[in-house]
Formats: structure tokens, sequence, C-alpha cells
């Protein structure tokens, strides 16, 4: 489910690639308290891993072929399965979970943490200092479980700007509530929401970007063909949200047929995920003048206005058949139905803030996407709404008490040893002129690292101030509070000069990004932990676990949408036009080879994983560079990789990544990468009619 809220807050899709699996913010994970405990399991795993490398390279083959015929799965068919199978067999997945990975696993310990600080702070009572950390904490749990509290409000922070909506008689009225919604707090849903962020030709300024239309469950469910039993559930949950927000059935069926009328026509002139990552699609520069031709139906200027961003050189309209389409749909016989998907895009949105009943019918549906059978209790639920309103308080409160400077610098050096081997393959390909390698290896050397936290907290978290409920707070309003502290701080960047020392990620998180318009590479604090990075771990196990993270996100600044920034994290096309050709023939291969792969039956989507294929591949290439010949450090690297890949998940969530993850499965992303690495071949001797095998003329691979 695609959420907008924080529309000012939110870095854009197009701007952080990740390592990890995470398809979105409201990923579903596997909770610390579903399994026995997280050493147990990470042990058992262990020892399966040790078993397995035993098996498959450092044996003499009689014993590798009798150890791998008493094992449910060969090495030599299915590598993951091999070594992971120990571990899978002890996951079960709990009725509250649709999925489960190392990602998640080490975020709910994490946030298990910040649970405990929670309730320390929640039962100690103490009075703390208006504007302190411990304060907001405080006050805003007891505003996240003061359901009494909860229900007596409603929506009737938002009732002003509902009614503005409901009340429009005509589109430059609608138009007009819409405005005065995205300028003061941040919604969007179908015309008048923006996001301020670097300019992506020049990455020392900020620029308006003019964001698509609220596309509810998304097009890629909308449109696809194994996915209309969710977008039934889905038209199901807007008409129960509608009667929720006080109509009546029959007044309900007929706005959710309007709406979907509207949605279906929408996605249809909307740009797939994939493409939403090519600035030479997205990337449309208008001045106001322009907009106006573009959205003839509407006064721009006064839009502008009210949103307070006029004034501007330049807009940066990032779908544009989309907004031709929105344009031609801002007609007074749609106004009705425009309405309505407004008014249900601002309940969707506000649902788990509101009442009981609005968040247990977004909680249902949320479910039923995703294949999960039973809620989380009201604790968990508060305490993790809690931290989601504070995260860079909490984020504080994590590094202090759970950061390494120690871990730090070991992962420092082995970034810079990454960095030199990027150097040595890039400077090997044949298909590159010797001044584009140049321009490569000079993207590599001033490739900014972020580990660990920032030096200087970010200003929204000061700005977030918390009202308690004994000063009239409750969680609605307090959440509006920091939707306008988003605005406010989106706004203050305009006009000013980028500091790209600033974070937009919070040192708990666990993942690592590249973010190609600050050329920079972001490793949070969190994820400085086994089993990515264990300081009592092999040097070839560490290269597999968070040497393969660093590579990868390395990998991101030369993959198809990556390579099309230079240096200084401008959208500058610095290859020649034969380069560029190739390029595109080996991803065009890439593409072919993983849409062979499939889960449940339903083939890999090749282009939608492209970028992230091809920064496993490189990731892969550049470890096992680094390792060279070493067979037993290379056997602890697929290792550990392939360990840390380990995933389960319910059909349905199977089904949500296929359609919508920039990522390949797990599973895919090790069998697929290491039957693409010629050092695999090297040491495990994967035959022809090995599961395996791939030809080597069928290897694909840009760096290799």
């Amino acid at each position: 489910m695609k959420k907008r809220i924080l529309a000012l807050l939110m870095t854009s899709v197009l701007t952080l690639q990740l390592a990890g699996c995470t398809a979105g913010t409201d990923e579903p994970t596997v909770g610390a308290e579903t399994q026995s405990s997280i050493k147990d399991l990470f042990n058992s795993a262990k020892e399966n891993r040790g078993d397995a490398q035993e098996a498959s390279g450092t044996q003499d083959t009689t014993e590798q072929e009798t150890d791998a015929e008493d094992a449910e799965v060969r090495y030599q068919d299915d590598y993951y399965e091999f070594v992971n199978q120990n571990l899978l067999s002890k996951i079960e997945l709990a009725a509250t979970d649709a999925h489960w990975d190392w990602f998640g696993e080490l975020n709910a310990v994490v946030s298990s943490e910040m649970e405990d600080i929670i309730d320390d702070l929640a039962n100690d009572g103490k009075t703390y200092e208006k504007g302190s950390s411990e304060q907001k904490i405080k006050d805003m749990y007891e505003c996240v479980t003061n359901m009494e509290n909860r229900e007596e409000t409603g929506l009737g922070p938002l009732k002003p700007h509902m009614d503005s909506i409901r009340n429009a008689s005509s589109i430059d009225e609608y138009v007009d509530a819409l405005a005065h919604l995205s300028g003061e707090f941040g919604f969007s849903s179908i015309v008048g929401g923006y996001n301020i962020m670097q300019d992506k030709t020049d990455s020392s300024e900020y620029a308006v970007y003019m964001m698509y239309a609220d596309t509810l469950i998304g097009k890629e469910y909308v449109e696809g063909g194994n996915t209309q039993e969710y977008m039934d559930l889905y038209l199901d949950y807007i008409c129960d949200m509608l009667m929720e927000f006080g109509m009546t059935a029959d007044e309900a069926a007929q706005s959710t047929d309007s709406i979907e009328g509207l949605l279906r026509d929408i996605c249809a002139s909307t740009l797939s995920t994939e493409q939403l990552y090519d600035p030479a699609i997205t990337y449309n520069v208008y001045t106001a003048k322009d907009l106006q031709a573009l959205y003839t139906n509407i006064d721009v200027p006064r839009m502008l206005r009210t949103l307070r961003i006029d004034g501007q050189d330049k807009y940066i309209v990032m779908d544009v058949e989309q907004a031709k389409k929105i344009n031609s749909l801002l007609t007074e016989e749609n106004l009705q139905a425009l309405k309505d998907y407004s008014t249900f895009v601002m309940l969707n949105d506000t649902a788990k803030y509101a009442n009981a009943n609005y968040a247990k019918l977004s909680d249902d549906m949320r479910n039923a996407l995703y294949g999960i059978t039973e809620s989380w209790g009201d604790e968990k639920t508060w305490k993790n709404l809690t931290q989601d309103m504070l995260p860079w308080d909490f984020g504080m409160i994590y590094v202090e008490e759970h950061f390494s400077a120690e871990d730090k610098e070991a992962v420092e050096e082995m970034i810079g040893q990454i960095l030199e081997e990027y150097e040595t393959i890039i400077n090997r390909q044949e298909w590159m002129s010797d001044e584009t390698k140049k321009k490569a290896v000079r993207k590599l050397e001033t490739m900014q690292v972020k580990i660990g936290y920032p030096d200087r907290w970010p200003a929204a978290r000061d700005m977030m101030q918390v009202t308690p409920v004994s000063e009239g707070g409750s969680l609605l309003s307090n959440l509006l509070v920091s939707m306008q502290v988003a605005i406010e701080d989106s706004l203050n960047k305009l006009g000013t000069k980028v500091d790209r020392s600033e974070w937009d990620v919070t040192p708990q998180t666990i993942n690592a990004m590249y973010d190609p318009l600050n050329n920079e590479i972001i490793f949070p604090a969190a994820i400085l932990q086994a089993p990515f990075y264990d300081r009592d771990n092999s040097y070839g196990a560490n290269l597999g676990g968070i040497g393969f993270v660093i590579a990868h996100e390395v990998s991101h600044a030369f993959d198809s949408s990556g390579a099309l920034y230079d240096e200084y994290g401008n959208y500058n096309v610095w290859w020649t036009e034969e380069e560029l050709a190739e390029y595109q023939k080996m991803s065009e291969s890439i593409v072919d080879y993983y849409s062979e792969y499939e889960m449940m039956g339903v083939k890999v989507n090749g282009d939608l994983t492209l970028m992230e294929n091809i920064a496993d591949l490189g990731a892969m290439t550049c470890i096992t560079s680094i390792i060279g010949d070493d067979a037993k450090a290379l056997d602890e690297a697929f290792g550990q990789m392939t360990y840390n890949w380990a995933s389960e998940d319910t059909a349905s969530f199977m089904m949500y990544l296929l359609n919508t993850d920039t990522h390949s499965p797990n599973k895919v992303r090790v069998n697929a990468v290491l039957s693409s690495c010629d050092a695999f071949y090297r040491i495990y001797d994967i035959q022809e009619t090995d599961g395996m095998y791939v030809a080597p003329e069928d290897r694909v691979g840009i760096w290799k």
C-alpha cells in the first residue's frame, strides 16, 4: 500500500537505492517475540552454513558426493536452499507476520530495545523538560495509547479541511481545497502535491518536483493479471472506510465505483515503477506558464501561491502523461468522484492515527494484502507507532546506547578496499574508453561515505514538539504538527545551497543506501551488527556479509540509473553513444536472464529488478576479485551472503514483492548471482547437469 502522508519529508523513490529487501515503509516483519531468540536462530544458521561449506568446497570429491546425497537439497542444484535449509526449517511465520528475513529480525530487536525505553519513561512518574526527547516520547506514547481520547477526537483536527473538500461546489474550489491541504500539511491525492529535493541537473540546488497522483493500492495491483482478487479486497476496503466516514451503504458503494473508475483511468496513464527510476523520463522542466498550459482546467498561479512555491524559475513534472490525464479529469462532471477520491485518500492516510474503527479497517486491509491472519496486539502497535512519530529522538538514544566506534573503523577500512577494487574492475572493462574510465574512477574517488549517524541532527527533530493530552493534544493533532514541521523544514531549504552532510536516514535503520544526487553511500549504525558484520567472523565471511552490502551500494553508482549521474550527483550522461549501446545490450541480457527465474509459478520481472540485479552482480564480482583464488575465503563469502538473504514469506506477500519490489526475491538474488559468478564454478566444480549451472556465454553482468 502506498503512503504519501509525509510527502515533503519523504525522499523520492528516485533518490535512494537500498540493499535490503524492504519494499516500503509498511512492510511487515517478524517480531523478536515470535522466535525463541535471535541468538538461537543465528547459531543454528551458522551451523548449517558450516555444514554446507564443509560439504561443498573444502573436502575431496568423494566426501562431497556422499554428503550431498544425504542432504535434502544438493548445493550444486540449489545453493540457497542447501545453505539455509536448517535455518528456514526453524522459521515459522506467526499469524501476525507476512515475511521473515534478517533485516526484519534485526529491526525487531532494535524496536524491542526502543520499546524498553518507552516502558521506562511511561512508568517512571517523572516530568521532563519541554522539548527533550524524553518528554516527547513519554507524551506521544500517552497520545497513542489513550484510546478514549482518540475516540473523542475522531477526525476533529481534520474536519475543517475535510469539509473544504466535501463542500467544494466547483473544480476551482476543489483544487483550492487540495492546495491548502498540501501547502499546510503535505496531503496529496490528485493534484497539488509537491516535493522539494535536490535538482537532478544541479544537485547543489533544491528544486520543486510536482508529485504524481496517489494511486492507492498501486498501478501494479490495479492492472496486474494475477492481482485482481487483491483489487477486489481493496475496493471493499474503500467502501468500508466511506461508510465509517458516515455514508450509507448505497452512497459508499456508488462512491467506490466512481473512485475505481478514476483510479483505473489514472493508472492507465501512470509510469511504471521501473520508468520512475529513469531521469530521462521523469526530469521534465516546466515554467509556471508551462504548468498552466499543462493544467488548463485549473488556475495554476493561484495554486502555486497557496502551496507557497510560486516564483520559481522551474518546476519538475515527474509524470507528464499522468498530469495530462489528471487535467482531463478535472471537469465539473467528475467533481463528486474527485471529491470522493480525495476524501478516501485522507481517510486512508490518517487511519492508523484516528480512532479504533479506522485503525482496524486499515490494519485489516494491510493484513489481507500481505497474507497476515492475525493483527499485532495493541501494545506492540502503539509502541511501533510512537517510534514512527519520533524517529530522530529514538535515533539519538539508539546511538548513545548501541553504536560501536570500533566496528565503524573496521567497516571504513573495508569500504576503502572495495572502492579500490572497483577501480581495478572499471579499468579492465574493454568496452569502455579510457576517458570514460577516468570519469568513472573519479566518481569512486569523490564518493561520500556516511557511517553510523549524523554529526548534526536534522533541524526537524527540534522543530517537532509534542503536545500532551493534558494540554489539549491528541495523536491526530500531533501527526498534523509533524506534517507541518516537514513542510516548513522543506520550504526553509528552498533557495539555499544543499548541505551534503545532512542525513535522511535514521541510525536505527537496518539497511544501506546509495544516493545518486549526493554520490554517497550510507550505512546506518544498526546494520553494523551480525549477521551482516561480526568482528569475530573470518575475513571471508565479513566480505560476504557487510562487504557484499557495501559493494552492492557502490555498484548502484554504475547501475542503469545511477550511471546517468556524474561525480557531483548531477544527471549528466557522461558515456559515449557506443558505450551506452553496449551497456544497453548487457542490460537486456540481464533482464532476460532474471526473467527466466520464477517464484510460485510467477516469473521475476527482469525490467523492474534490473538496477538491483546489476548491483548484486557487480557486488559479487567485487568481493570475489578481492578474495582472488583463496577457496576457503570464497566458500565463506558465498555461504555468508547466502545465509544473510535467507527469508520466508506468505504467498500473498511474495506476490506483493513480485509485483512491486525492485529487488528480485531473496532466493533468486542468491542463486542467480552465484550461477553467473565464475569463481563459484571454480571452487565447487559445478557441472552442466547441475541445477546451478549456466553456460559461460550466458553468464551476465555489467561489471565483470
